[in-house]
């Protein structure tokens, strides 16, 4: 059985690194072959504001989870975020984070909710994420208007 006090922390660490953009040595805590499912309520006339990555990744080692996550950062930066919890329990783990980001091509203003779920192998490295993400509001960027 994994240790709740070193899941909980690889989580913060994990979700800090996300939200912050800056993914630094994360990668160490997946096992190859771990698994990565991401999911959000976005329409596909979403997808520009979201820039999200959805889908099922398989990531096959270190090197190949740092790409990943180097890709994933670099589509998605958010002006602020909050941890909203976490629970450990045996070798899995649950987070949920409300986030606001601005998508830098339109201005559009966009925010959501981020639920994760952790599975651990018994060495307390990460076997699995499963994301689900939705929006709760798209803001589009306001012009403003000439007077005459």
């Amino acid at each position: 059985m994994v240790d709740t006090a070193v899941t909980r922390r690889i989580v913060e660490e994990v979700m800090e690194a996300v939200m912050a953009g800056a993914a630094g040595s994360i990668a160490r805590h997946f096992v190859p072959g771990a698994m990565v499912s991401q999911r959000s309520n976005a329409a596909m006339s979403d997808a520009p504001w979201f820039g999200r990555m959805e889908g099922e990744f398989r990531l096959q080692g270190e090197e190949e989870a740092r790409a990943f996550f180097d890709e994933m950062l670099k589509r998605t930066t958010y002006i602020s975020y909050d941890l909203r919890g976490i629970v450990c329990e045996d070798d899995n783990a649950a987070s949920r984070c409300d986030w606001t980001r601005r998508d830098e091509k339109t201005g559009t203003l966009i925010t959501g909710t981020t639920m994760y779920w952790f599975a651990f192998t018994s060495d307390a490295r990460i076997r699995s994420i499963e994301t689900i993400g939705s929006i709760h509001s798209v803001i589009p960027l306001r012009k403003a208007e000439k007077v005459d």
